[in-house]
């Protein structure tokens, strides 16, 4: 047998060749296997995408507007927020690149850079609140207080004999009776605007079958029925989709009192108590309602006789009729040549409902009564002002953000 013996210096340099391949080899797996494995983050771009390692989510730094001013946030807000492009910018290796446009769209969660940056770059993202009608009616608070003031429940509501408060809905004039808080449409954390149709609907009967239950009153089956859905008697004056789709879904507060010998504030407290006639509900959900009685009274100013604080504190709510000063200079007393329903019931009868006489008095009547009805709604808080002064010849003009 014939053994080939190889010299000492070719056998060194095979070993270091064959250290070298598997090195090589090894680092080329380790690199796949990594690569493979790693956990990335990507903001979406119109032109492209940019992807984050999770080490790397520093390069955008989210700010959202609060009362206390811009704080610092981990997420990007899901709603009610736009993005503001003049406080946000981006940093190139540490200076402000003055060229690059930022938009974000909150509901597709899309950031638009343009031109697209290189690597480096750090945004800085400031999100403001979505404007909204409910906003641009209390910005108008401080230079307009001789037709805005605010309840002690932190509502604001328009007031006086004609405040600019008029809104084109449903292809007709409606107007504002404020902005209000959760306490009385339970929709969380939400100021929703609260309008009522300026023209009577026509009169009718609060419950045909004399009740003073509103959840099953004929009333708000019509008004939440074929009024609402512009179907049936009501195809050419119910409420149209355009307008059906601003109106949030509300739970209406349906507490009662036993007699109307008290003050707005009384009235105000008791709607959204407990106190009811035997098996009538506290609450109903759904979208048409009517006017509260005291929606009615804090909307009056007062006059040269009594002023505001005195019709608001005194026990006069029903007899407005002999302070005629208070009732007068309420706009709500829409329709002074007719009665006007309330959603509000007498708690002591199972058949009377609280009622705005044509007189401007608080009263109360049967449900089976003929009266005049003006149906209220809430609108949704992604509805905004865009034109308008609010006169009824130059109404707001409505849009779904």
């Amino acid at each position: 047998m014939k053994f080939e013996v190889l010299k000492q210096s070719n056998l060194k340099r095979n070993i270091i060749i064959g250290v070298t391949a598997v090195l090589i080899i090894s680092t080329i797996i380790l690199t796949f296997t990594k690569a493979k494995y790693r956990v990335t983050e990507s903001i979406p771009l119109v032109n492209g995408t940019i992807n984050y390692s999770l080490a790397d989510l520093n390069a955008v730094a989210i700010y959202i507007n609060t009362a206390d001013g811009y704080i610092k946030s981990d997420t990007v807000p899901e709603s009610g927020y736009v993005l503001s492009e003049e406080e946000s910018y981006c940093m190139v290796n540490g200076a402000e690149d003055t060229n690059i446009a930022l938009s974000y769209n909150v509901d597709t969660k899309s950031l638009s850079v343009s031109p697209i940056t290189t690597k480096g770059t750090k945004c800085y993202l400031y999100f403001d609140e979505e404007p909204n009608a409910a906003g641009t009616i209390e910005d108008l608070y401080e230079d307009n207080q001789d037709m805005l003031a605010y309840d002690d429940y932190g509502n604001l509501r328009y007031i006086g004999v004609n405040p600019n408060n008029y809104v084109s809905f449903n292809d007709e004039l409606w107007r504002i009776i404020g902005v209000f808080n959760e306490d009385t449409h339970s929709i969380g954390k939400e100021r929703l605007i609260k309008i009522i149709r300026n023209e009577s609907l026509g009169n009718f009967a609060w419950d045909s079958a004399n009740t003073n239950n509103w959840s099953t009153a004929s009333l708000q089956t019509t008004l939440n029925g074929d009024y609402l859905n512009g179907s049936g008697s009501y195809t050419s004056t119910g409420i149209t989709s355009d307008a059906r789709n601003m109106i949030e879904n509300v739970t209406w507060k349906l507490g009662g009192t036993e007699l109307p010998s008290v003050y707005v504030d009384n009235f105000y407290i008791a709607e959204r108590g407990t106190t009811v006639s035997s098996g009538r509900p506290t609450e109903w959900t759904g979208k048409v309602g009517l006017m509260y009685p005291s929606d009615y009274g804090y909307a009056t100013e007062g006059g040269e006789t009594i002023d505001r604080n005195t019709c608001l504190t005194s026990t006069v709510l029903n007899s407005w009729s002999y302070y005629k000063d208070c009732g007068d200079n309420s706009w709500l007393l829409l329709n002074s040549s007719y009665d006007q329903w309330t959603i509000t019931p007498l708690s002591s009868y199972s058949d009377s409902v609280f009622t705005i006489f044509d007189i401007g008095q608080v009263g109360y009547s049967d449900s089976t009564f003929t009266m005049s009805v003006h149906p209220s709604v809430y609108l949704k808080s992604n509805v905004d002002i865009t034109s308008g002064d609010g006169t009824s010849t130059k109404p707001y003009q409505l849009q779904l953000t």
